[in-house]
């Protein structure tokens, strides 16, 4: 029990040191902006500073789960969300056909640029949602591996 106590407090202290790294990239975005009018520079950075926003929200709950209250989720949490959740899995794979759509009838480079990036989002998203819809099927808790 103390190993992983010390293993946690070790993984915490490497989140919050990249939670650290996501503010200079927030700063750094920051300075692009004010250096660019370009509206394709501006997009990206305002891109890269609200994914370093987000990654800090993600890291913090990271960091509590190590350090504060575990985090569980069981399949019966999930059950009642079944019919959303399929709905947003059937969304997700809406969106990323009209992204591929998209990159194979465009030919600009702009367009298919930021619909490339559209779509990984998407991916990561559907990806993240059959998770949860697979551990509906699962019959013990997840989350806690101490």
């Amino acid at each position: 029990m103390a190993k992983a106590a010390a293993v946690n407090k070790a993984l915490a202290r490497i989140i919050k040191d990249w939670k650290a790294l996501e503010d200079k990239t927030i700063s750094l975005s920051d300075d692009l902006l004010k250096k660019s009018d370009n509206d394709f520079v501006r997009v990206i950075m305002e891109i890269i500073k609200l994914d370093s926003k987000k990654h800090k929200i993600v890291q913090d709950f990271i960091i509590d789960h190590l350090t504060k209250k575990a985090s569980r989720l069981t399949p019966q949490e999930l059950i009642p969300l079944s019919g959303v959740l399929e709905k947003h899995i059937q969304a997700e794979a809406k969106s990323m056909n009209c992204a591929q759509n998209t990159i194979v009838k465009s030919r600009d480079f702009f367009v298919n640029f930021m619909v490339r990036y559209l779509l990984a989002d998407e991916v990561k998203h559907h990806e993240m949602l059959v998770q949860l819809e697979q551990l509906k099927s699962e019959v013990y808790p997840y989350g806690i591996v101490r």
